[in-house]
């Protein structure tokens, strides 16, 4: 090819324009201002766009020159080039060449104008108020882009160059069937070339969608199929399966030899500056598709087709698709989520119709656990570990149970993949390999040893290290014969543990809680519960029993773990419960419990508190107190405190949760309850206890009296309850439990307990240590007893005549730190006594702090 037939029609036509003026303005020869006279003229090159930006007119060069208006009409001429515009249309080709472009077009030439430092051309920029150094700068910024796509820019940049340009192509490389596509080869991955083939994983258990897809392509119209699922269900894997089975000739004899090519589309966006650069690469695209009845585009994401590469005034990937689908040019597959066909695909129904749908669900775990099995070979080669099914049978497991968010077979594998990435980075390193890699060092730094001796002129020593490197190369490829021929050693082996491990990194919890040694915890559950929740002994054999019948797997799986209506008066442990399982289920994470004071939800506006915003609100997408909440922690406590305050919309949502488990937030995606326990707390019939609080007063009343007194209690607080709530909500509900009031031996357990929490807190905070007897238990508990408040009037207690006086003694320096403070219930039993011991001893302190004194605590109220 000579140089000539390099030059682009637009090029072409610049230097004969050139010429034309050169001869009606009486110059001898083509100068270089005549060329740029030319490219202002060249409407749809680059070197047009170039100086159409930069503000570069043709008008004052026309009337700089003395060329006449009409020249710019006349007829062609060809006169001699001058020295000049020689050296320009040389430099032209030279930045060709160094762009590594098979044409020469506009763009070239204006960058030789700008490069040959022409007098007259600067005069001319500078009239025109252009740096010509910042011009040169945007344009090499060009080049430089398609220079990453030099194979098929002769042929994607100027049209008309299209013919000559693949067929001296071949004659340089040789390659015919790269260069019959050549966008393409540079904008999509042959998914069927072998060597890419025999890498993609198999497809297991989607022999139905792979088949489907199948007889799409094989129809005569509308042959372009479309997968359609949710994310991580194996839309991309069943196209590589198509493509696997392509090459190994497993398909219909329609398919055989077709080529499957994935579409980088961000590729054929990026590095497009001037308008006309993506609708040419892509229109190019679909020429080569249009060629060649083999090839068959896949393009992932599709959605991202809608708008992809428009301009003001120009046509989107999805329009210019368009004709080529309608008109059966193409076969096209498309995949998208659910979402994404809804809000792009579906909305334009030219586009939609040209595809036929392909559901894609999520396998079963059933499935997913022989999708694992198919899958283990190749990840237990990459990793080099061991993956047992053990280990298979957890990752489905904890899938199901912890990462409902996501979609088997994905959140599955990605467990297996962690696992092992995870095993395989704790293991040291291979000892061959550790030494291949110290060679590979040694020899880096030997071969700059050796360059620094031949420049020093010391050849001695220059040729003990050149026989140094030698040997080293020697024994690095001895090495990599050894890796490449001995069996691959195994670093470890994958089990339950090491999966586990992984979701508790997940999600912030505990090994221990993800492995549930929980057959043994769900056994003690009962006794632990009444440790923490003191007089409740009914409910707490109630909540338990509920719990082991769900986690042995009896209730419905779609509901939450178990759902629970406290009721009772205040302070008699409804929310305490609510923590204690939280701690007790969860291993004591701190954010398992996920409260929600309802007072917050009393108007029907503050519902978007809980599932956000919707659109169109202020706070759309700004995330919600619940299902943000479950999404982040999916196994948790989820507490609606003091539920009858709530607005009847959030009554409404509840419904929802305890039916079916899950709930869509404004912006439509899905939280699932499955792994939560739902506690809701009323205060709803405490004045039937306050009423009957003489009776429960009455210490001469029997157990048996008091017993029937509470159930009549308890009948006349659910009475309450359901003239307030609808049958549909107390229905969904697993237990509806009423608690006991406190009595006086409850109270002192919970002041004893109160008790040794201050005294922790005190000897943490302040090296004190406090001493106390049952009496002063027994003495909080009789102050503290009222129906009616429960055990809150406790804290209140122990605030005005425990903690109160030790502040004011350890400001006062009655009270030092490793001091220990005795408080004892006086004689009479008015008040406490609060008296100081300094424990330090005499000879490390002789001069004690603490004064030996009494302070008497306020007198009850």
């Amino acid at each position: 090819m000579s140089l000539l037939d390099r030059f682009t029609s637009h090029l072409k036509h610049v230097v004969s324009r050139a010429g034309t003026f050169a001869a009606e303005g009486g110059a001898s020869a083509v100068e270089p201002s005549h060329l740029l006279l030319g490219l202002t003229l060249e409407r749809g090159s680059l070197g047009y766009e170039m100086l159409a930006k930069a503000q570069v007119k043709p008008e004052p060069i026309r009337i700089a020159l003395g060329i006449p208006e009409d020249a710019l009409h006349a007829t062609a001429k060809s006169p001699r080039l001058s020295a000049d515009a020689k050296r320009a249309l040389e430099k032209a080709a030279l930045a060709a060449t160094a762009h590594e472009h098979r044409y020469i077009g506009t763009e070239h030439l204006l960058a030789g104008l700008l490069e040959i430092g022409n007098e007259q051309i600067g005069t001319l920029f500078t009239t025109a108020r252009v740096d010509p150094t910042a011009l040169l700068q945007q344009l090499t910024t060009v080049l430089q882009s398609t220079s990453k796509f030099s194979d098929f820019t002769a042929t994607v940049a100027e049209p008309k160059l299209a013919a000559a340009a693949p067929a001296a192509a071949e004659g340089e490389e040789g390659d015919g069937q790269a260069q019959k596509t050549p966008a393409l080869d540079f904008f999509a991955k042959d998914l069927t070339a072998p060597t890419i083939a025999t890498a993609i994983d198999p497809v297991i258990g989607r022999e139905g969608e792979i088949e489907r897809i199948i007889q799409i392509l094989c129809r005569r119209t509308k042959n372009n199929p479309i997968l359609v699922g949710a994310p991580g269900v194996g839309k991309t894997a069943i196209v590589e399966g198509l493509a696997r089975r392509v090459v190994e000739r497993d398909v219909p004899d329609i398919l055989v030899g077709k080529r499957i090519l994935a579409l980088d589309l961000a590729l054929v966006v990026a590095g497009t500056i001037y308008r006309g650069e993506f609708e040419s690469r892509l229109k190019q695209i679909l020429d080569e598709v249009r060629q060649d009845p083999n090839l068959i585009l896949f393009i992932d994401e599709i959605h991202t087709i809608m708008g992809a590469g428009a301009a003001s005034g120009s046509l989107d990937a999805a329009n210019i698709l368009k004709p080529a689908l309608a008109r059966g040019e193409i076969r096209c597959i498309g995949a998208t989520t659910y979402d994404e066909f809804k809000k792009h695909v579906e909305n334009d129904s030219a586009l939609e119709r040209r595809f036929q749908l392909v559901h894609v669900a999520a396998p079963s775990p059933t499935a997913t656990i022989e999708i694992l099995h198919g899958l283990k070979p190749y990840y237990e080669q990459f990793h080099r570990v061991r993956i047992t099914d053990e280990a298979i049978n957890a990752a489905v497991r904890f899938a199901e149970r912890y990462l409902t968010d996501r979609q088997f077979p994905d959140k599955a594998i990605d467990l297996i993949d962690e696992a092992s990435a995870r095993l395989r980075v704790q293991t040291k390193n291979d000892p061959l390999i550790r030494r291949a890699n110290a060679v590979e060092a040694s020899l880096e730094r030997i071969e700059t040893d050796k360059r620094q001796a031949v420049i020093e002129e010391r050849f001695t020593d220059a040729a003990a290290v050149q026989r140094e490197h030698e040997r080293l190369t020697a024994e690095l490829r001895a090495i990599h014969t050894k890796l490449k021929t001995r069996k691959v050693r195994e670093v470890g082996e994958i089990n339950e543990r090491d999966v586990a491990t992984v979701v508790a990194q997940m999600l912030s919890l505990s090994v221990d809680e993800i492995l549930l040694a929980e057959h043994e915890r769900l056994r003690r559950l009962g006794d632990e519960l009444r440790v923490r929740i003191v007089g409740q002994s009914e409910a707490v054999t109630t909540i338990a029993a509920a719990l082991q019948r769900a986690k042995s797997g009896l209730s419905a799986p779609q509901r939450p773990l178990a759902s629970f209506l406290l009721l009772g008066p205040t302070g008699v442990g409804k929310t305490e419960t609510a923590k204690a399982l939280a701690e007790l289920l969860f291993s004591g994470q701190q954010d398992a419990l996920i409260r929600l004071d309802m007072s917050e939800f009393s108007e029907g506006f503050t519902i978007s508190k809980l599932i956000g915003a919707p659109a169109g609100y202020v706070g759309y997408r700004e995330g919600s107190k619940l299902t943000d909440a479950i999404r982040r922690r999916p196994a948790s406590v989820v507490l609606f405190d003091e539920i009858e305050k709530a607005h009847a919309d959030v009554w409404n949502l509840l419904l929802q949760i305890l039916e079916d488990g899950r709930l869509t937030d404004a912006t439509g995606r899905e939280s699932r309850f499955t792994n939560a326990v739902i506690v809701l707390t009323s205060n709803l019939g405490s004045s039937a206890f306050t009423k009957a609080g003489i009776g429960f007063l009455d210490g001469a009343l029997t157990p048996d009296n008091l017993r029937q007194q509470y159930a009549d209690i308890r009948q006349e607080a659910l009475r309450e309850l359901k003239t307030r709530f609808r049958p549909e909500l107390l229905n969904r509900i697993d237990e509806t439990i009423v608690y006991h009031p406190l009595e006086r031996e409850h109270l002192a357990v919970i002041a004893r307990k109160a008790f040794e929490e201050f005294s922790q807190r005190l000897q943490k905070e302040q090296q004190i240590a406090v001493t106390a007897d049952d009496t002063v238990h027994a003495w909080l508990a009789e102050r503290a007893f009222d129906p009616a408040q429960g055990a809150r009037a406790i804290r209140r207690l122990l605030h005005e005549h425990v903690e109160n006086p030790i502040a004011s003694g350890i400001l006062n320096e009655t009270f030092a730190a490793n001091a220990t403070v005795r408080i004892r219930c006086a004689l009479d039993g008015s008040r406490l006594d609060i008296g100081g011991i300094d424990e330090r001893k005499r000879d490390e302190r002789p001069e004690p702090t603490v004064k030996r004194r009494h302070i008497r605590a306020p007198l009850a109220r």
